[in-house]
C-alpha cells in the first residue's frame, strides 16, 4: 500500500459513517423493539387464554415484521444522514491534500451552519492567504533573477575591454615591464580571469531560472564526445600524473546540445582531478538505461559525508575540508551543472563515502525536451529539503516523527545513508511495518533527488559498465 496514498479517507470516513449509520439502527431498534414487545405481552394476556394460544404466532410474526421494517428505515435514514455529516468532512480532507501538493487555489463550499463551516471558512482564508504569498514570492524571485542578469551583464561589459588592456600590457604593447611588474600584473590578470568566470556563471544561472538558457540539438556522438572532452582535460590531470579512463559502449546517436553536455564532463572531471590524490585514476562512464543515457565521475579522493552530498549542489556551499578548501573555486559549477541536466528533465546525484572517493552521476533524455523548464538554484529555499524529510516523517510516525526528526538532526545524519539505516532500524524493530518502510524511503530518496528507476539504491555503482550491465531494479 503507498503510503502516499493511504487511504485514511477510507480508513476513518468509512468508519464514521459506519458508526453513524449503526448508532441510528441501535436507537432505532431499542425503542421500538421495547414497545412492540410491551404492547405484544399486553396483547397476548389480554386475549383469554385459548385465544392467545392461537393469536401468538401471528402477533409475534407481526411484531417481528414491524422491527425489521423499522430497522431498514433507521438504517437507510442513518446511513444518509451520517453521509451528509461525513461528506463535508471528506471535502476537507481532500482540500488539505490539495494543499500538501502546492495547489493553494482550492476553495472550500460547504453549508453545514456548524462547527464545519466555519472551519471550512478558515481554511478558504488560510489557502488565499497562502496563494497570495506565493504570487508575491514568486514576483520577489523574478525581481531577483531579473536584477542578477542585469547586474551581470552590466559588470561583463567592462571586464571585456578591461582584459583586453591588460593582455596588451603584459604583451608589452605599452612598453617593457620589469620582473615586478609582470608579478604584479599577473596577480591582476589572473584575479580579472576569476571574476570574469563568477560573472560568466552569474549569467548561466539566471538564464536557468529564468529558462532563457539557450540549447543547440544535434544529433551528437556521445562516444566521440566523452572522448574529446576527456582529451581536453588530459592536459591538466597529467599535472598531478592522474590518468583518466573511459569504459563506454557503444551508444545511440541522439540529439543534445554538445557543448552544454562538454560543460558538465568538464566541470565533474575538474574537480576529480582537483580532489585525486597524486598517481590515481579517474573513471569516465556512460551506459544507456531505458529512455536515458547515464553519465559517471568517479574518483579516488577524498569523498563526501552524507550531509555533504545533500547540499553539494547548492550554490556557493564550500565542504569543510582542509582539501577542498585550499582549491577553492567560486560554489557555482555543481549548481549550475544541475540546472543544466534538470532543465532538460535529467538527474544529477552523487555517490560517495568518506576516504573512498566519489561518483556523480548525471542522466540525459535520449530524445530532447520540448520546453526547457526553469530551476530554481540561486533562491531556491535552503531548507526546503529539511521541512519536506520532517514532514515526511510526521506522515509516517505521527508525533513522535518531529521528535525523531529533531534528534537525527541534531547528529547530523540526515544523509541519504543515515536515513536508509533509520528506516531499516524502524522496519526490524516492526515499529512501522516492512511495505510502509519501503514507501518511506522510497519518499526520502525522491526528496533527496535520488530516483529508485535509475539508480540501485544498494550498491555504490562501479564505473565499468558494458552494454548488458544495466542498473538493478527495486
Amino acid at each position: 500500500m503507498d503510503i502516499k496514498k493511504f487511504d485514511l479517507k477510507k480508513f476513518i470516513l468509512s468508519k464514521i459513517n459506519r458508526k453513524i449509520t449503526l448508532l441510528f439502527i441501535i436507537v432505532g431498534l431499542i425503542a421500538p423493539s421495547i414497545a412492540i414487545f410491551y404492547f405484544y405481552n399486553i396483547s397476548i394476556s389480554s386475549y383469554p387464554e385459548s385465544l392467545s394460544t392461537n393469536q401468538a404466532p401471528l402477533l409475534r410474526t407481526i411484531a417481528i415484521t414491524i422491527i425489521i421494517l423499522i430497522g431498514i428505515n433507521t438504517g437507510i435514514i442513518g446511513f444518509f444522514i451520517s453521509r451528509s455529516i461525513s461528506r463535508p468532512i471528506k471535502d476537507l480532507y481532500f482540500a488539505t491534500k490539495e494543499l500538501e501538493k502546492g495547489n493553494y487555489n482550492i476553495k472550500l463550499d460547504i453549508k453545514t451552519c456548524d462547527e464545519i463551516e466555519e472551519l471550512a471558512h478558515a481554511f478558504n482564508k488560510t489557502t488565499a492567504s497562502q496563494a497570495k504569498l506565493q504570487e508575491e514570492r514568486k514576483e520577489i524571485d523574478s525581481a531577483k533573477t531579473e536584477f542578477l542578469s542585469i547586474t551581470s551583464h552590466e559588470l561583463r561589459s567592462p571586464m571585456t575591454p578591461m582584459k583586453a588592456q591588460l593582455q596588451m600590457l603584459e604583451e608589452g604593447y605599452f612598453g617593457k615591464l620589469t620582473k615586478k611588474q609582470k608579478d604584479s600584473l599577473a596577480i591582476v590578470i589572473r584575479n580579472a580571469d576569476r571574476l570574469d568566470r563568477i560573472i560568466v556563471d552569474f549569467l548561466d544561472i539566471s538564464r536557468i531560472e529564468a529558462a532563457r538558457l539557450k540549447f543547440n540539438f544535434q544529433e551528437t556522438d556521445i562516444v566521440e564526445l566523452i572522448k574529446s572532452t576527456t582529451k581536453f582535460m588530459d592536459a591538466y590531470a597529467k599535472e598531478k600524473n592522474l590518468s583518466l579512463v573511459v569504459n563506454v559502449d557503444k551508444l545511440p546517436l541522439i540529439e543534445v546540445d554538445s557543448d552544454r553536455l562538454s560543460q558538465v564532463l568538464r566541470n565533474l572531471i575538474n574537480n576529480a582531478i582537483k580532489f585525486s590524490p597524486d598517481n590515481s585514476k579517474i573513471e569516465i562512464s556512460a551506459v544507456l538505461d531505458r529512455e536515458y543515457i547515464r553519465f559517471s565521475v568517479r574518483d579516488h579522493g577524498c569523498g563526501l559525508t552524507s550531509e555533504n552530498q545533500i547540499r553539494i549542489f547548492e550554490p556557493f556551499y564550500q565542504v569543510e575540508n582542509a582539501n577542498r578548501r585550499k582549491h577553492g573555486g567560486t560554489g557555482l559549477g555543481l549548481a549550475i551543472c544541475r540546472g543544466i541536466i534538470e532543465s532538460q528533465n535529467g538527474k544529477i546525484w552523487v555517490e560517495s563515502k568518506p576516504e573512498k572517493g566519489c561518483q556523480f552521476n548525471f542522466t540525459i533524455p535520449t530524445k530532447p525536451v520540448k520546453q526547457i523548464k526553469p530551476i530554481k538554484i540561486l533562491f531556491s529555499d535552503k531548507g526546503l529539503i529539511e521541512r519536506k524529510i520532517k514532514e515526511e516523517f510526521s506522515t509516517i510516525l505521527g508525533p513522535l516523527g518531529e521528535v525523531e526528526f529533531n534528534e537525527l538532526k541534531s547528529k547530523n545524519s540526515l544523509g541519504r545513508d543515515d536515513l536508509v539505516e533509520y528506516i531499516d532500524y524502524l522496519t526490524e524493530l516492526f515499529i512501522i511495518p516492512q511495505q510502509r518502510g519501503r514507501d518511506f524511503k522510497n519518499s526520502i530518496e525522491k526528496i533527496l533527488g535520488y530516483d529508485k528507476d535509475e539508480i540501485n539504491e544498494k550498491e555504490f555503482m562501479p564505473c565499468n559498465y558494458s552494454n548488458d550491465e544495466v542498473v538493478k531494479r527495486n
